[in-house]
């Protein structure tokens, strides 16, 4: 290639430094005028400041932002009138262990003022002293208990320990994969699980029901039956490949719900691998993992089902049509108008 044709193929700084702005302010990429014109200014020597003046002054950012606005108004007002109507809500986490730097996924509840109440089961008993130290408040109980299917087995402890698990590591698989092929079993102890039905016996709602329990959420769900019948929503990781030995996949976890009478609503989160090779290491060419979200629909859920189950999917998942709908179904059994929070000040009903 010549220094010329090389010289061509560089991207014209002009243009990428208008594309930036657009996709940072606005969220989207130029219209083909407004690309010519601000590159063909800023090559004419207009300072870039005055690109940004004019994004921050239009009236689509002012929208972006009185939206974002609305968004922050309505949760908060939603949040403030709902929990008085809701008392604390019931959070079940199983494999509660915080990971540094990492929060759990009902935080937001907490952080917009909710009162919450969190049973936790964390079998790692030295990251049960970290976790309770951050709660000095009372509102976390923790127990070192294996939830499961009732009986014995062996924990394998590998060498990143948030991927210990009651299976095996499959390491035809995981040694594939850049991220999990440094895995390995550091040691094995036997140990004896509980079910779900056994250790929550005392027969009140959960609200909030979370499961990460590498591979073995499955068995955990299959032996709760009973809680499940009073859970409104439920977070749970699934794998769509087989990262441990004989773990079930997305597929099975879903048919349970389905079958228990839980709607799947989307996955929060997605995780995938690259193969190891001489191709670019960086394509994340296979997807492993992510966490799911149901909630429980049909004509069991009472009244105060329907105000808790808006509330975590406005604060938590960020589904305010979804918050809404449950808001009317509360409203027209409670006689109140809660629903008429989610509309922007001056926007009728």
């Amino acid at each position: 290639m010549s220094e010329h044709s090389a010289s061509q193929a560089l991207p014209d700084p002009h243009t990428e430094l208008v594309r930036g702005l657009y996709r940072g302010f606005l969220g989207r990429e130029p219209d083909a005028p407004g690309l010519a014109h601000w590159a063909a200014k800023l090559q004419a020597g207009t300072a870039g400041s005055a690109l940004l003046e004019a994004i921050l002054a239009s009236d689509e950012y002012r929208a972006i932002v009185t939206g974002e606005r609305d968004g922050e108004r309505v949760r908060a007002c939603v949040a403030a009138a709902a929990a008085p109507l809701l008392g604390p809500l019931s959070i079940v986490d199983i494999g509660a262990q915080e990971l540094e730097g990492e929060q759990h996924v009902y935080a937001p509840l907490q952080a917009a003022g909710v009162p919450c109440q969190v049973t936790g089961f964390e079998p790692q008993e030295d990251k049960i002293a970290a976790s309770l130290a951050k709660h000095p408040d009372g509102s976390l109980r923790l127990f070192p208990t294996f939830i499961g299917d009732g009986g014995r087995h062996t924990f394998h402890i590998n060498n990143d320990d948030a991927t210990s698990s009651l299976l095996p590591l499959n390491e035809a698989l995981t040694h594939e994969l850049v991220d999990l092929s440094h895995l390995r079993v550091a040691r094995t102890v036997d140990v004896a699980t509980s079910r779900l039905d056994d250790v929550l016996t005392d027969g009140a709602t959960v609200d909030f029901l979370k499961l990460d329990i590498q591979g073995f959420e499955l068995a955990a769900l299959q032996h709760a039956p009973h809680v499940l019948q009073r859970t409104n929503v439920i977070h749970c990781e699934v794998s769509f490949m087989p990262i441990y030995a004989g773990q079930a996949l997305f597929s099975d976890i879903e048919a349970l719900l389905r079958a228990a009478g839980f709607a799947f609503m989307d996955f929060s989160s997605l995780c995938r691998y690259p193969y190891h090779g001489v191709a670019d290491s960086t394509s994340r060419d296979r997807l492993g993992w992510g966490d799911a979200v149901f909630f429980r629909v049909g004509a069991g859920l009472v009244p105060r089902d329907l105000l808790a189950q808006s509330l975590i999917a406005l604060l938590v998942y960020g589904k305010p049509s979804y918050a809404e709908y449950l808001a009317r179904q509360y409203d027209s059994a409670a006689g109140t108008a809660l629903a008429s929070l989610f509309r922007p000040q001056g926007e009728p009903a």
